[in-house]
């Protein structure tokens, strides 16, 4: 353009205030997208809600500097009156001059215009936007939530299919099923059915429960367990990338009742097209988009490493479907050495090391887990922080306020209702530990921990009938596991039928022999029903599989638990001090403390064994020892066998004024009846009949299903010292009571104990005749 240069563009910019425009335009511009923004997160408004709002206002910013330079420019006359904006636009001429055209553009771009303009189209999109939400809310269209519109209820639950993979990698589809299960695990408005309970119900379909759930078996599991819908997977390769789709299908129809699909550029971005894949979903079916949202990314939840995630993925089915915790606890190693930050596999390392007792390695774990806290889901967080404080810091109240906070997002949480009862049983608060384990019971019905839970607490209660129906209720619905054998068998101990006791213990033994724990855990209860009767050969023998057990798991304090039982039995039951003491030294010689970790060490146990062997300066040393070894944050978790040994210690010496207090101490926890027969003896050597009575019978009548272990030494010496207090009190019927009950658990006793059993035949006959 003639006379065109950079210095009069500037000029015009000068003058029409272009500058200043733009700023106030940029200024208005940030507080509209910060508005979008917030109500976007805090409203729930729809992703494509803020890219409009910046569409609309790149659209407006030509008209904006267009009506800048057309408004702030000089008027062009020619001759003739510059036009007023009420004047009617004159007919242009042929050809048009500038003025007409300059004429015209001041009669349309006019601040009025442009800011009403922009007012209409952000008015316009409020109304699509709420239009849309309106759909989503009522279920309406292609938009509706499927919760809104009755297709699915509130907490419904869905069955995962396995993801199935196109590429020849099963490992990969198995990695991807369990990161979409993490994922849509977070979500408040459906429950998806445990694998555990799946590998029931194919169970019960007489399927074998470790079979590939592909989505025709999903359909089928759903509808024999009356629900309503399945999620099915597939993930395909796309030149060097991948494809994943998922879709919601009816599990009765068929029908594909919402289906996504992403694109992964390579493996490295798998997790993340898994995660958008996952909120998709959770949109579709009704989720508030301010709670998908409030979830962090599915790789900073889990981990970054979908190799670490592969591993993962295997340990679980491991442990859960196929019930082999050595292979699992092996993977979970394999994963948190890929990634030492996953959170999610050092909690479940943590939990797992710690039901097979391996102390050491869950303390560790569960440190890590708590370290990474982070990186973990708000439901995997508060269950890590309950179980870091449970397991590791004994802050019970922090953990009971961790579950709790996780119960008010997530009331049906079957893990959560778990370990609220399990805190609730510790501190003796048997009613509410029942109430959430039958909570637990209800959510998930094929949770095998809620229904040994709520028997524990029934138990305790009194409620024999409840916790027996709570027993035929565990049996139908988990056949074939491993626990309902061992419950029977500590319900029939917990009632006084040790016959039966070891016939559920045989069975045990019989179908999970394979498995070198349960066949350790079998070994230890024949050993202590054995121990009850009397007959302590068969008790040693029974000692001496679970020491070989112990050996083949390479856990030595396992091998020197058992040789205490059997040390234990020849000290206490009959008086032979040597032997018994040389069977120690010989286990502790084959597996010397330093060789187990600090706090797996038997320091306790063996300070109790020294204090009734009359070694009142070993047992001294070895609580020393204890105390210098095991953190004290750590010694929560034998808090009272501490304040028992130490008990056992002060009586060992004579110091009776210690003795009780530290007893009463030591009566805490599951436990009931563990300080009721140490009390009761310690009141009986100081000459305090009344008082030692009281305890004793505190003792054998306490209910636990717990209480095999702790019977297995101490009731038939119960039996008999409340036979010899009744009599010495002159209680005829009393004494020939548990006299009688004596004579009945040791009736098979071995030839050593006949005698203690002759004698109270002779004290029954003689206060009889007296009589």
């Amino acid at each position: 353009m003639a006379g065109w240069t950079p210095q009069t563009a500037w000029n015009t910019i000068r003058r029409t205030r272009l500058i200043r425009v733009l700023a106030v335009y940029a200024g208005a511009s940030f507080v509209v997208l910060e508005a979008v923004d917030i109500f976007t997160q805090q409203i729930g408004l729809p992703d494509w809600f803020f890219p409009g709002a910046v569409a609309l206002l790149l659209i407006g910013l030509p008209i904006i500097v267009a009506t800048a330079l057309v408004q702030g420019a000089p008027a062009q006359t020619s001759g003739a009156e510059s036009l007023s904006l009420g004047e009617p636009l004159p007919e242009l001429s042929d050809p048009t001059t500038a003025a007409e055209v300059a004429a015209v553009a001041k009669h349309w771009l006019t601040w009025k215009k442009a800011i009403v303009g922009g007012v209409l189209a952000f008015a316009l999109l409020g109304v699509i936007v709420t239009g849309y939400m309106a759909m989503r809310v009522l279920g309406i269209g292609p938009v509706g939530s499927l919760v809104a519109a009755g297709v699915l209820d509130e907490r419904e639950r869905i069955i995962l299919a396995d993801f199935q993979s196109q590429t020849g990698d099963t490992l990969l589809a198995a990695a991807a099923t369990e990161a979409f299960r993490i994922d849509l695990a977070q979500s408040p408005l459906v429950t998806l059915v445990d694998p555990t309970h799946v590998g029931q119900v194919l169970r019960r379909m007489q399927r074998e429960p470790t079979a590939r759930l592909d989505l025709a078996l999903a359909r089928e599991v759903a509808i024999r367990d009356s629900d309503k819908a399945v999620i099915a997977g597939e993930i395909n390769n796309a030149g060097l990338g991948f494809v994943l789709s998922a879709q919601l299908i009816s599990a009765p129809t068929g029908e594909i009742l919402a289906s996504y699909r992403e694109t992964a550029n390579d493996s490295a971005a798998i997790i993340g097209a898994i995660d958008r894949l996952s909120k998709k979903l959770r949109e579709r079916i009704g989720e508030s988009l301010v709670t998908i949202r409030g979830n962090e990314p599915l790789k900073s939840v889990t981990t970054s490493s979908l190799e670490a995630l592969r591993k993962y993925s295997q340990a679980v089915r491991a442990i859960g479907t196929e019930g082999d915790s050595d292979k699992g606890i092996a993977l979970l190693e394999e994963a948190v050495a890929l990634d030492s930050t996953f959170a999610m596999a050092w909690r479940k390392l943590g939990a797992e090391s710690g039901n097979r007792g391996e102390t050491d390695r869950s303390v560790q774990a569960l440190r890590n887990a708590f370290k990474y806290r982070e990186r973990l889901t708000d439901r995997e967080r508060y269950l890590t922080v309950a179980t870091y404080h449970t397991g590791v810091t004994g802050e019970r109240d922090k953990s009971i306020i961790a579950l709790s906070t996780l119960l008010d997002t997530y009331p049906d949480d079957p893990w959560a209702l778990v370990r609220l009862g399990i805190e609730y049983a510790e501190l003796r608060d048997y009613e509410q530990a029942e109430q959430l384990q039958l909570r637990a019971i209800a959510a998930a019905p094929y949770s095998l921990f809620g229904y040994f839970n709520a028997i524990v607490a029934q138990v305790a209660l009194g409620k024999a009938a409840e916790a027996e129906t709570t027993l035929v209720h565990f049996a139908e619905n988990l056949p074939g596991n491993p626990i309902v054998p061992n419950a029977r068998g500590l319900m029939a101990a917990a009632r006084g039928d040790y016959s039966s006791a070891e016939a559920a213990i045989l069975e045990l033994q019989r179908d999970w022999g394979r498995s070198l724990g349960w066949r350790s855990a079998a070994s230890n209860s024949l050993a202590a029903l054995a121990r009850i009767r009397g007959r302590l050969a068969d008790a040693e023998r029974h000692s001496m599989e679970a020491m070989a057990t112990g050996e083949q798991r390479r856990r030595p304090a396992d091998y020197l638990a058992g040789a205490l039982d059997v040390a234990g039995a020849d000290l206490w039951f009959l008086g032979r001090t040597e032997s018994a003491m040389a069977r120690v030294e010989a286990a502790l010689e084959r597996y010397p403390l330093q060789s187990i970790a600090p706090v797996e060490r038997p320091y306790l146990r063996l300070a109790s064994f020294y204090a009734l062997a009359e070694e009142a300066d070993r047992a001294r040393a070895l609580l020393s020892e204890y105390e210098a070894a095991v953190a004290p944050e750590l010694r929560h978790r034998a808090e009272g066998e501490l304040h028992r040994t130490r008990g056992d210690l002060a009586l060992a010496e004579g110091r009776l004024d210690e003795t009780i207090p530290e007893y009463r101490l030591g009566d805490q926890g599951l436990c009931a009846m563990c300080a009721g027969f140490p009390l009761g003896r310690a009141y009986d050597i100081s000459g305090e009949p009344d008082s030692a009575i009281s305890n004793y019978e505190r003792y054998v009548t306490d209910h636990s299903i717990l209480e095999v272990f702790p019977h297995s030494w101490q009731l038939a010496p119960a039996y008999e010292r409340l036979g010899t207090l009744y009599e010495q009190r002159g209680d005829t019927q009393k004494a020939i009571y548990y006299y009688n009950k004596l004579v009945e658990l040791w009736a098979n006793a071995d030839p050593e104990l006949q005698p203690r059993v002759d004698a109270a035949r002779r004290a029954i006959a003689a206060l009889s005749t007296d009589r």
